[in-house]
């Protein structure tokens, strides 16, 4: 079993314009809207390459009945905690000529206590020997920054396996309780070890800082550079295939997706970053909030290239 934990989930709303007039009436081309959230992004790509995951957290409204709905069309079972409010929209702006996105995100609706009692009730509930647990985005107002910390020790508790994908305090608070595998992207690991990376050498060393304080794998995500994974005794460096990038949204959680649907099956960190990275850059192919699509990612994952370090 693989559990997605999104606290902050979103209806991605993509609009397409030819060039956007600040101050002006826009004529819109196409649009299109998702559910979305890290973690749904992570179940999503997951049912795309033919794996099956549980999507948890929060829910508001008829927006995230719409989530709820739109999760279930496509054969992703959820069992979401709904709360007061109205899940947030987050709205990207492609602009066809200047091929470039402009993206105005919601902070997301308020969780009170309670909610939070009930989610960690539920995820407990759901959790046994070997599952894996993926807790990736933002925590909305209400909810502790330590939350994915406390779930992290549950999950570790029930002798499964931990992922995390966070930012700032939810990450440093989650890293200290060492989940068994993180991702961070380059500007995060920056914020987290509070310094500059500015070369292989330097992003590989912190990674590796964390393996030793305790974690599993950590896996650093850097667009279109690639990536590094390091886990015991085992360190690689990912290049990307080249695309014509049209979107950088979902890469990192196309990512974890096939670091984790690999890992799970017991295929090991190379086999792991060798997907997860085609992934990444099949949904870089995609505009806006869409995601890789199966075909792509087969096409790409002969030419993504591993090395050993």
């Amino acid at each position: 079993m693989i559990i997605t934990v999104t606290l902050n989930p979103a209806m991605d709303r993509t609009v397409m314009v030819d060039e956007l007039a600040v101050g002006e009436v826009n004529r819109v081309r196409e649009g299109r809207s998702d559910p979305g959230g890290k973690g749904i992004n992570v179940s999503r790509v997951l049912r795309e390459l033919g794996g099956d995951s549980l999507a948890m957290g929060f829910v508001a409204g008829s927006i995230g009945r719409f989530i709820e709905a739109s999760l279930n069309e496509i054969g992703i079972e959820d069992d979401f905690i709904h709360t007061p409010g109205q899940t947030r929209t987050n709205l990207s702006i492609v602009e066809a000529k200047a091929r470039r996105q402009t993206s105005l995100n919601e902070p997301g609706p308020a969780t009170d206590a309670r909610s939070t009692r009930d989610l960690r009730s539920r995820i407990q509930r759901r959790l046994s020997e070997g599952s894996w647990t993926v807790m990736a985005g933002s925590v909305p107002p209400g909810v502790p920054p330590a939350i994915y910390a406390e779930l992290i020790g549950m999950v570790k508790d029930s002798k499964g396996f931990a992922v995390l994908d966070a930012d700032e305090d939810p990450l440093a608070l989650g890293v200290a309780a060492q989940p068994y595998l993180v991702k961070p992207n380059l500007a995060e690991l920056e914020r987290l070890v509070g310094r500059s990376l500015s070369d292989d050498d330097a992003i590989l060393a912190a990674a590796s800082g964390l393996q030793q304080s305790g974690i599993t794998y950590v896996v650093v995500s850097m667009g279109g550079q690639g990536a590094v994974a390091v886990g015991p005794g085992e360190v690689w460096r990912g290049y990307a295939p080249h695309v014509e990038a049209r979107s950088g949204v979902g890469a990192g959680d196309s990512l974890v997706a096939g670091l984790v649907l690999q890992l799970a099956a017991g295929r090991g960190l190379a086999e792991g970053l060798r997907l997860g990275m085609a992934a990444g850059a099949a949904t870089a192919l995609t505009p806006g909030t869409m995601l890789c699509r199966r075909a792509d990612v087969e096409r790409l994952l002969p030419v993504v290239r591993i090395a050993r370090r």
